[in-house]
């Protein structure tokens, strides 16, 4: 290979990689984006209307495909995320199909485990890409915005997991136990969720069991936290690139060392 040849390729290296994390970064937005589709319209829609269940699953999918392509280039994890969007692709019928025999919650519970670790893992990847070194932009802004939304949904499931296994674990105050119909369960468990990541606590849904109580602490103190270190995180990292792009503007503007002349431009005198 000729050494103008290599300097090319080499060249467009640095190119490549830039093209590749602004890809990374403006997907954060679309990712963003999908999860509030899902969260604030997908789900109390399919909660108040079976049919919406599609409207959910395009959700989940669009989601999925999207975290496949763009969040990482390791064929490792590549992989598991297309593993898990299979799996949201399969979905309840086939599960309920193979659950005939296992019992009416397991399918179910399947479900949930995947959707908990597809959730876990995407929340790992989202957050090492909007709080990792570099210039802050707005979509990894969105991003972390992401990451607090993911981990209210990863709550949820985990609520849903404890449900299944002791019923009445969250209660309303109104009504008693959760509605078994898993399109409304799921809705209002999110809402429990949302509603103690933020701190609002209406206090219309109660964790009862041991557990769900534990849990629900756990993601009170995550809210109050979050905030405050997504805000410190960011400066740090504002300052830290300003801080080396005004060195490389200060030796831009140095005048030359003592007795180098700069070459006048071409075509003067």
């Amino acid at each position: 290979m000729t050494e103008p040849v290599r300097g090319r390729r080499e060249a467009q290296i640095p190119v490549a990689r830039e093209r590749r994390l602004r890809w990374g970064d403006a997907s954060l937005t679309a990712l963003l984006a999908a999860q509030c589709l899902t969260t604030f319209v997908a789900i109390p829609i399919a909660a108040a209307n079976p049919r919406g269940r599609t409207l959910l699953d395009v959700s989940h999918l669009v989601f999925a495909a999207v975290c496949a392509v763009a969040l990482t280039r390791n064929q490792v994890v590549r992989g598991a995320l297309l593993l898990s969007l299979a799996a949201f692709a399969i979905g309840p019928p086939g599960l309920d199909r193979l659950g005939a025999s296992l019992g009416t919650e397991t399918p179910h519970e399947m479900i949930a485990v995947v959707a908990f670790s597809f959730n876990l893992l995407v929340t790992v990847l989202v957050a090492r890409r909007a709080f990792g070194p570099g210039r802050v932009t707005a979509h990894r802004v969105q991003g972390a915005v992401l990451v607090y939304l993911n981990v209210a949904a990863l709550f949820a499931i985990a609520y849903s997991l404890i449900e299944a296994h002791a019923p009445g674990a969250i209660r309303s105050t109104s009504s008693g136990p959760m509605v078994a119909a898993p399109g409304v369960r799921t809705a209002e468990l999110s809402y429990f969720s949302l509603s103690t990541i933020t701190g609002v606590g209406y206090g219309d849904f109660v964790p009862v069991h041991t557990l769900a109580r534990s849990l629900a602490n756990l993601e009170a103190v995550f809210g109050q936290l979050f905030p405050a270190t997504f805000l410190a995180r960011l400066v740090a990292l504002h300052l830290a690139h300003t801080g080396r792009a005004e060195p490389d503007k200060a030796d831009a503007r140095q005048p030359p060392p003592d007795g180098v002349t700069e070459s006048p431009p071409r075509g003067a005198g």
